[in-house]
C-alpha cells in the first residue's frame, strides 16, 4: 500500500511539473497573439474614445506585455521547472491581468454601447486564458483576480454609479463561474497527464520485462552465452543472408578436452566455474558479429558470418592457442585445452549436414591428440609449442 501511494505521489508530482511546462509554452503562444486583442479594442474605440486615452492604455499594456514575454521566453529556454519558476509565471500571469484590467481605466465611460462591448471583450479574455492556464490553474486565479480588481476599481472610478455596479456584478459572476469550472477542468487535465506518465512507466517496465524474458529464453543460464534456441535462430538468419548474398559462413564446434576429468577431480561446482571461464575467454577471441552458444555439456558452437573456411581455420587456431595459453582458473588451478572442428556451409547443404561435418572434424581433432583444429575438408592445423 505504501509503495502504491509513493508511486502515485511521484506520478502526481511529475504530472504537475509537466503541466507547469505545458502552461509556460501555452502562455508564450497566447502572449504572442495578445496584440490581436489590442487591435480589436482599438477598433471598437476608434472615434469614440480620445486618442490619448487609447495611447496611454496601449503604452501601459505593451510595456507589461514586452517585459513578461521576455521573461517567459528566457524561462522556457533555460527549462521551465516548477520549483524554480513558479513565482515568475505567477507574476507574468498577474501582470497580464493588470494590463487588461487597465482597459476600464482608460476606455470605459465614453459610450454605453462601447462599454458593454469592452466588458464582453474582458470576459472573452478570461475565457481564452482559462484554456491557457488549464494545467497550472493557480496562475490563472492570480491573473483573473488582478484583472477583476483593476477592472472593478476602474469601473467604480470612471463610470456612473448604477452602470458601474451592473458591470461589476456581471463581470464578477462571469469570472467566478469561469474560475469554478476551470478548476474542475484543471484537475482532470492533471489527472490525465498523471495517467499518461503512469502508463508510460508501466509500458517501459513491460518492455524491460519482455526483453528480459526474451533474453533469458535465448541465453544459457550458466555461461551467459546463447542457448540452442538462440543458435537455431542465428543459423536461420545466416541461411537467409547466404541465400541473398551468396557469401559463405562457417561454424566452429568446440569441445573442452578431458572435461570429465576436471569434474571428477575438482567436483561439478568447479566444473561449472570452468565452463563460465571458458565462455568468457572464448569471447575474447571472437569478433563483434560472431555468435557463440553453448551446445551442450562442455561443447560450444561459434557461428562466423561471412567467413570462408581459411579464415575460420585461422580464428579456430587463435582460440585454441588462447585457451591453452593460461589457466582458466587459478584457485584451484585448472589448465584446459580445446579441440575444434571447423565447417563451412556448402551450396546445397543443410544445417544438419553442416553440423555433421563440424562434429566429424571435432572427432578428427580428438583422435589426432586433442588441442588442435580440424576442418571438414581434413585440413589439420596443429597448435605448436603446447
Amino acid at each position: 500500500m505504501n509503495t502504491h501511494q509513493s508511486i502515485s505521489k511521484s506520478d502526481l508530482a511529475l504530472a504537475r511539473e509537466t503541466g507547469f511546462s505545458e502552461c509556460a509554452i501555452a502562455l508564450r503562444r497566447a502572449l504572442t497573439t495578445t496584440p490581436v486583442g489590442w487591435l480589436l479594442a482599438v477598433w471598437f474605440c476608434w472615434g469614440r474614445v480620445p486618442i490619448h486615452s487609447i495611447a496611454l492604455w496601449l503604452g501601459c499594456a505593451a510595456a507589461v506585455w514586452a517585459g513578461s514575454l521576455a521573461v517567459l521566453q528566457h524561462m522556457i529556454v533555460v527549462g521551465s521547472q516548477l520549483a524554480l519558476h513558479r513565482n515568475r509565471l505567477r507574476w507574468i500571469a498577474g501582470l497580464d491581468g493588470f494590463g487588461w484590467g487597465l482597459l476600464t481605466w482608460f476606455l470605459i465611460g465614453y459610450d454605453p454601447t462601447l462599454d458593454a462591448t469592452l466588458m464582453a471583450l474582458l470576459c472573452g479574455v478570461t475565457s481564452i486564458n482559462a484554456q491557457v492556464y488549464g494545467t497550472y490553474v493557480v496562475a490563472y486565479f492570480g491573473q483573473i483576480g488582478i484583472l477583476w480588481s483593476m477592472a472593478v476599481f476602474g469601473l467604480l472610478l470612471l463610470t456612473s454609479s448604477q452602470g458601474a455596479l451592473d458591470y461589476v456584478a456581471g463581470l464578477s459572476v462571469f469570472i467566478a463561474l469561469t474560475a469554478y469550472y476551470t478548476r474542475a477542468i484543471s484537475q482532470r487535465l492533471i489527472e490525465g497527464i498523471r495517467l499518461q506518465h503512469a502508463n508510460a512507466s508501466l509500458a517501459s517496465q513491460l518492455r524491460t520485462a519482455l526483453h528480459k524474458v526474451e533474453l533469458d529464453a535465448a541465453t544459457d543460464a550458466l555461461t551467459g552465452q546463447g542457448n540452442r534456441r538462440a543458435l537455431d535462430e542465428e543459423l536461420k538468419r545466416q541461411l537467409e543472408r547466404r541465400a541473398a548474398s551468396g557469401i559463405a559462413f562457417s561454424i566452429l564446434m568446440l569441445d573442452i578436452d578431458f572435461f570429465k576429468n576436471i569434474n571428477d577431480e575438482f567436483g561439478h561446482m568447479v566444473g561449472d566455474d570452468v565452463l563460465r571461464a571458458f565462455a568468457q575467454r572464448l569471447r575474447e577471441f571472437l569478433r563483434s558479429d560472431d555468435f557463440c552458444a553453448r551446445f551442450g555439456g562442455e561443447e560450444f558452437v561459434v557461428v562466423l558470418p561471412d567467413t570462408p573456411l581459411a579464415a575460420a581455420l585461422e580464428i579456430g587456431e587463435r582460440i585454441c592457442r588462447g585457451i591453452a595459453h593460461a589457466p582458466l582458473l587459478t584457485k584451484p588451478r585448472v589448465q584446459a585445452t580445446v579441440s575444434i572442428g571447423v565447417a563451412t556451409m556448402e551450396p546445397g547443404q543443410n544445417i544438419c549436414e553442416l553440423f555433421a561435418a563440424a562434429d566429424a572434424a571435432v572427432y578428427l581433432a580428438k583422435n589426432g591428440g586433442r588441442n588442435q583444429v580440424r576442418s571438414h575438408m581434413h585440413m589439420p592445423v596443429q597448435v605448436d609449442g603446447i
